[in-house]
């Protein structure tokens, strides 16, 4: 930069002003030959208009933060499991912590084995065995307890899946609009975060809940996020729905 600066005989700390007069180039003879070159390009340069910032990445010139999301990130093809966490009426602290599971990204206790932890890593609802993903959701006698209990309203979901089986058929069956598809993907994600929301109470505070207050709480979440819509269509499995759930019908139309 300061090369360039004495190339054009100019200060270090010149502004653009400095070329200008009356809105005509009037630089100082070129010591460069590529000085010269960009002079011989300067009448291109539209002079007496209203400067303006451009965001050259976006679209429209101006900023929008998808623009410059989509120019950033690392863009990768679509996992087949997206609809499962991101959806109509998705809750997004359950979602994030869904998306975590699903990539076996949370702090299980297998993973903390890996990472040299030296704790106790055992299942702090059964303590049978080491916690892992697959374990916490829902191989565990606790946790498989409470899943049952939700599947009783959701009948849509097959109670002898594992997790792998259950991603499966959820990619393939919960992914439509519906109101059964929509209950099938609130069910799932609310019954992941509150079981890790308990296992972290325990495991850092000791404040245990009951199964009976884990269920509760994932059917009222399941139960208020449906009841402040009314995007389903009046058909007889949605009445029947509503009934299971203790719905008013007035979120079909």
């Amino acid at each position: 930069m300061k090369y360039n600066t004495l190339n054009a005989s100019s200060r270090f700390d010149s502004k653009l002003s400095s070329v200008l007069n009356n809105s005509i180039w009037c630089w100082k003879p070129a010591r460069s030959e590529a000085l010269v070159e960009i002079q011989c390009h300067l009448p291109d340069v539209p002079l007496g208009i209203v400067d303006k910032p451009v965001w050259h990445i976006a679209r429209k010139g101006s900023y929008a933060c998808s623009d410059t999301w989509e120019f950033f990130r690392d863009k990768k093809p679509d996992v087949v499991w997206w609809h499962l966490i991101w959806f109509p009426l998705a809750i997004p602290k359950q979602s994030f912590i869904l998306w975590l599971a699903v990539q076996n990204r949370l702090t299980t206790g297998d993973r903390l084995l890996v990472w040299g932890f030296q704790g106790d890593v055992n299942c702090v609802f059964c303590r049978h065995g080491v916690e892992s993903r697959d374990h916490l959701f829902f191989e565990c006698s606790f946790s498989s307890r409470i899943w049952l209990a939700c599947l009783q309203r959701c009948p849509f979901i097959d109670p002898n899946s594992d997790w792998q089986s259950l991603l499966d058929d959820g990619c393939i069956h919960w992914k439509k609009k519906t109101l059964a598809g929509i209950l099938c993907r609130l069910v799932f994600s609310s019954a992941v975060y509150n079981i890790w929301r308990a296992r972290n109470e325990v495991k850092f505070q000791g404040h245990p809940k009951s199964e009976e207050q884990i269920l509760k709480l994932i059917l009222w979440e399941v139960r208020n996020r449906i009841s402040g819509s009314s995007r389903f269509n009046k058909t007889r499995e949605n009445i029947r729905i509503c009934q299971y759930w203790n719905l008013d019908c007035s979120v079909l139309h």
